[in-house]
């Protein structure tokens, strides 16, 4: 029996498919309405300006799938960006036509706000015009007329005239090679090759970007021209012109396919809405004894599935929906779900940029089965009721969270069972389009191409570490269609960022959403000036800055990514919830809590971090900053406190053993330097002192310092026992075993600590025991690897452990990451062995390449810039451009060590990074010009530095970290990313 009220609604119930289509990107006119139904779509991801780095080879976009569209839209917008640039201030952005925002590669003064301490405050434009839930209900009937009047004036010559200046040129390059390749006496191969280009030109026609407003009437004036001018191949032309005709359907009709109901009715309401309606008109009939219902079908409307601006309502409208089909179901209702969005794609030939498009279809609820506790008869009565009467029924919200998600009273989480219910199909869904998108590209790839190939040559796509920082308005309600909208856009301050996104990011992608470009006061400023901080912090990566418009491609980025940084708002928490782990999503929490986010179930939050907004730097932070970005200053005041007491033995002390001193030269040029920060003048690295590490060892009960690498971690170990003046007795001798241990003497806190360095080239331990001139490990057995893991587990009080491998790995890349991880492992085992192992500090040291030609150095180099055209790779140069890749790997299983506080056994690890110091540092080298002819080295030594020298600062740094450390471990304060 069926209620006589039910709306006529029934479809036939099929699986929409996506026809295929020629993807081109999507770009709204130039009255800002949402893109046309006969628009290309690129089947993924708009086509976006990006920014780039100085130098580079090819423009940053997305995926290979973009560059074809960069090279469309640079035609067709490149005049307008460069008058729009020439009128706008420097540093600011222009908008054109509302498409997009272009991206300005000067590094000048920014104007239009104000910079301080690196977070733009002020600037921009935004007004306040839409606050109310009437005017979001206005507004979704204002985007559907919109769509509405998409194409209605085609049929309107005027319109014709504006249009096909394009169309008039193609057709006339069929008549002009008619005249050129068709003389008098034509032969076969001319006609044929004349009539090919006639119908180049009609295909060019119809399927231009810029024909989309003229299509029909185009071809109407130009088909007779064409088929008069070649006549002799008529019939052909005739069949052409048919094909097209057929492609050139006028919108109405194909929007009447794609209709609702056969009369052509388009809903615009959500499905979530109408279903309520029939939802209570069945509950009332079933109280009234019916008991059997006709299966009815709703489907979604053309504002949820075709909405680009607003993805996170539009993605709740049709979850909205599902969790009705579920609850109605259960209880005999019989009303059913499936969005249909596809049939808006292939009815109009491709517009696959929304992610509410990709969406299975109907959505899978496989991953959690409905809970029918939760929403009964009497409840489900409730939801729709008070949906209908609300002042915004088209808000999800009212079936998600009826009740919201605070309890009013005590202003603690009560997210209720409905969006509990609903939580795992978003998550399931979302990763599910995610999958089908990596496969569409390149697996783990946002952008392919790195600036420093060199650096990278030998890894392949799976070995790329993707970051991306998300800006959006934290609310959903802008439309580009707008003139003026408010859009809150809460910018992080820039240490923010360095703390989430490791250095080991091979790419980091800012992307900014159309509306908090356009509305958004100070977003694009904020984009532009992370553009330019970010090719400081990540010289190796490669950063890009885009504004993308397709919120298929938006989403897609976000779940993806590596790494996820997002301020305040609701842009990022849906893509949040798809993700696994290295999600920072930032939540204002004063007064309250401004999104569900933070009361989402336990296992959701265990995959993501929710630290509070504004951020608050915690003390022990600076040693993820420090030594990052900066710079070298000769300092000769505070060159004496650089010199030794005692001047190291052997080879690298020869350079200061020969160095004579003159009134004008007191010290060896390398040993006159100081590290200055740039940036972060807060996080400085000072020159460490005997009792200041004293002080160290002993707040953190440290009892010993064991140093465990190669040659270059030797080197460390004997610059820090010079320092503290505990260099004696230490050979260098090759005839002598390597391994030294020292006590040194604090008498400030009246206590001792050890010294000792064992050498092991490659961190492993083959079961042997080398010595002098009989090495045991390495692929040719020419390496030298002396036990330590016992020495280490053994020990019987805490201690630091400072270790480093890769020069001796060469290009062995896949020995390297199996190597590195059995190090780490070895860490966990002996902790699970020996609690006490669990309170050491354990130190990974990144590794050093050397400079080519050290011997012509005689000074530092300003920046990275300087030192990036001298990298070196190869067996003659000891491979060491392999190096930095390799510091990228042990950092990235650094961080996932880390963030198994759970599971594991061992410490975490930090990071001593002296990469950014020592790469601008070409002097100082063993063979370098200070060194003189009385320490000639044969071959050239450019890897190693004499000491004292550069290496000191290894440990002017260490001394900085180990006092972060301290005051991290007291105030228990969260792990960041390296």
């Amino acid at each position: 029996m069926t209620n006589s009220s039910d709306p006529p609604e029934r479809v036939r119930r099929s699986t929409a498919t996506r026809a295929s289509s020629s993807y081109r990107p999507i770009m709204r006119g130039s009255n800002g309405d949402p893109p046309s139904c006969s628009g290309d779509g690129d089947g993924d991801s708009d086509s976006t300006y990006s920014g780039s780095q100085p130098g580079a080879i090819t423009p940053r976009y997305a995926h290979p799938l973009e560059l074809a569209a960069h090279d469309h839209e640079r035609h067709h917008h490149e005049d307008d960006d460069m008058a729009s640039m020439s009128t706008a201030p420097a540093g600011t952005t222009s908008n054109n036509n509302g498409n997009h925002t272009s991206i300005l590669r000067n590094s000048g003064a920014y104007s239009g706000g104000k910079v301080v301490g690196g977070i733009h405050s002020g600037g921009g434009s935004g007004s306040v015009t839409c606050t109310s839930n009437r005017h979001h209900i206005e507004l979704r009937n204002k985007r559907l007329a919109s769509t509405r009047r998409l194409h209605s004036s085609n049929n309107n010559n005027n319109h014709y005239d504006h249009h096909s200046s394009y169309g008039d040129k193609m057709m006339q390059l069929g008549t002009n090679a008619m005249d050129i390749f068709m003389p008098k006496r034509k032969s076969r191969f001319m006609m044929a090759a004349s009539a090919l280009v006639g119908i180049v030109g009609i295909i060019g026609v119809a399927f231009h970007p810029t024909m989309r407003h003229g299509l029909q009437p185009i071809a109407g004036t130009t088909k007779t021209r064409v088929l008069k001018d070649i006549s002799t191949f008529e019939n052909a032309n005739v069949a052409t012109a048919s094909a097209t005709g057929d492609f050139l359907d006028d919108f109405d009709q194909r929007r009447r396919r794609a209709a609702d109901l056969p009369d052509g009715t388009i809903f615009s309401e959500p499905a979530h809405t109408r279903m309520c309606r029939s939802i209570i008109d069945r509950l009332d009939a079933s109280d009234a004894g019916v008991t059997n219902f006709e299966q009815l079908i709703f489907t979604e409307s053309e504002y949820v599935c075709r909405d680009p601006d607003s993805p996170y309502t539009s993605v709740l409208n049709m979850f909205a929906a599902q969790l009705l089909d579920s609850a109605n179901n259960h209880i005999g209702l019989n009303i059913d779900y499936t969005h249909r969005c596809a049939k808006w794609e292939r009815f109009c030939t491709g517009n696959l940029t929304t992610v509410q498009f990709h969406l299975p279809d109907p959505l899978s609820t496989n991953a959690y089965a409905f809970q029918p506790g939760c929403v009964d008869a009497p409840m489900l009565r409730s939801i729709c009721t008070d949906c209908l009467a609300g002042d915004d029924p088209a808000n999800p919200d009212c079936v998600l969270f009826p009740n919201g998600y605070l309890d009013a009273q005590t202003n603690t989480c009560n997210l209720g069972c409905y969006f509990s219910q609903v939580m795992p199909w978003i998550r399931n869904n979302l990763r599910s389009i995610a999958t089908n998108w990596l496969s569409t590209v390149e697996t783990r790839a946002l952008t392919f191409w790195l600036r420093n190939a060199a650096e990278f040559s030998h890894r392949e796509k799976d070995d790329m570490e993707v970051s991306v920082v998300a800006l959006s308005c934290a609310n959903d309600g802008c439309d580009m269609s707008q003139s003026t909208c408010v859009c809150q856009f809460d910018p992080l301050p820039n240490w923010v960022y360095a703390m989430h996104i490791p250095r080991s990011s091979t790419n980091v992608a800012i992307v900014v959403s159309p509306t908090c470009a356009k509305f958004g006061q100070g977003c694009t400023l904020h984009a532009q000036e992370l553009y330019h901080f970010f090719g400081q912090l990540y010289p190796r990566a490669d950063i890009t800055y885009s504004v993308i418009t397709s919120t298929s491609s938006w989403y897609m980025r976000m779940i993806t990514a590596d790494h996820l940084v997002c301020p305040p708002g609701v842009g990022c928490l849906l893509p949040a919830i798809a993700r696994d782990a290295y999600t920072y999503v930032y939540e204002t929490t004063s007064p309250t809590v401004s999104t569900w986010l933070t009361c989402t179930p336990q296992d959701y939050l265990n995959r993501l971090t929710i630290p509070s907004y504004p951020p608050n730097f915690v003390q022990g932070d600076c040693r993820h900053l420090r030594a990052r970005v900066g710079g070298w200053t000769n300092d000769m005041a505070l060159a004496p406190s650089l010199q030794y007491s005692t001047a190291v033995d052997g080879y690298l002390g020869c350079a200061d053993t020969n160095f004579e001193a003159t009134a004008e030269d007191p010290f060896r040029a390398p040993t006159t330097h100081r590290w200055d920060e740039t940036i972060w003048a807060t996080c400085p690295v000072d020159v460490m002192t005997k009792p200041q590490l004293c002080t160290q060892m002993d707040r953190l009960g440290l009892g010993r310092i064991l140093f465990v690498g190669d040659h270059t971690t030797m080197t460390q170990a004997i610059s820090l026992a010079s320092i503290l003046g505990q260099n004696d007795a230490i050979s260098l001798d090759s005839n002598v075993v390597p391994n030294f241990s020292k006590t040194i003497s604090c008498t400030n806190t009246n206590s001792t600590f050890e010294l000792s360095y064992v050498r092991n080239d490659r961190l492993v331990e083959p079961g042997t025991t080398p010595s002098p001139g009989f090495p045991n490990c390495g692929p040719t057995n020419e390496q030298y690897c002396y036990p330590w893991s016992s020495d280490f587990s053994s020990y019987g009080g805490k201690q630091l452990l400072i270790v480093n491998t890769g020069y001796h790995w060469g290009e062995e890349w896949e020995g390297y990451i199996a190597n590195f991880q059995n190090f780490v492992g070895r860490i966990d085992e002996i902790a699970s062995a020996n609690g006490v192992r669990a309170n050491d500090v354990i130190m990974f040291r990144t590794s050093i390449p050397g400079h080519k030609e050290c011997h012509l150095h005689d000074g530092v180099y300003a920046h990275y810039g300087e030192y990036c055209p001298r990298i070196v790779n190869g067996a003659f140069w000891h491979w060491w451009g392999e190096l930095p890749p390799y510091n990228d790997y042990a950092i990235r299983i650094i961080n996932e060590w880390n963030l198994l506080n759970t599971v594991k056994s061992g410490p975490n690890i930090e990071l001593l990074d002296p990469w950014m110091m020592s790469v601008l540092r070409p002097d100082g080298h063993l063979s370098g010009s200070d060194a003189g002819p009385n320490c000639a080295m044969d071959p050239q030594e450019c890897m190693l530095y004499s000491l004292p020298g550069p290496v000191d600062w290894w440990n002017h740094l260490l001394l900085m970290q180990l006092k972060d450390v301290g005051t991290h471990l007291e105030n228990s304060s969260p792990m960041q990313t390296w």
